[in-house]
């Protein structure tokens, strides 16, 4: 079990922790996401064990998981990443209607996004994080 750790940083860009095992769109969306305005990219993981691993160290405000991944799924790591910190942004990435129904179901997703639409909603989910954040 991982630490709690219910930091949350007050102001400055969203820190942004990407979790896929595919290398070629994971680096696609390291490339598109270090431009996006207001993104702090903190890491980029092949798996969901890498990412729980590197929770403490990196403490991303939001996490993008890609839901099937083998080992264990993004959906599997949803609950230790809630545990870890209550307040952390969790989001299920697929090109699955499957997966993202069952993520939209889940309680401690925040939001399940289809990876065909990432760059439309990205954006929205962004301003979403920044109008939550406390005033300073």
């Amino acid at each position: 079990m991982l630490p709690e750790n219910n930091h949350r940083p007050a102001g400055g860009p969203i820190r942004v922790l990407v979790v896929d095992d595919h290398q070629v769109l994971l680096r696609a969306l390291e490339d598109w996401l270090s431009g996006v305005p207001l993104v702090k990219l903190v890491g980029i993981c092949g798996s969901a064990r890498e990412a729980l691993s590197v929770l403490p160290e990196r403490r991303p405000e939001l996490v993008l998981l890609d839901a099937n991944m083998p080992d264990m799924g993004g959906i599997e790591a949803v609950e230790p990443i809630k545990q870890w910190n209550s307040s952390v942004r969790v989001v299920i990435m697929s090109f699955d209607e499957v997966h993202l129904a069952v993520a939209r179901r889940m309680p401690l997703v925040d939001q399940a996004i289809d990876k065909h639409h990432l760059r439309e909603e990205f954006p929205l989910l962004i301003q979403e994080i920044v109008r939550a954040r406390p005033s300073s």
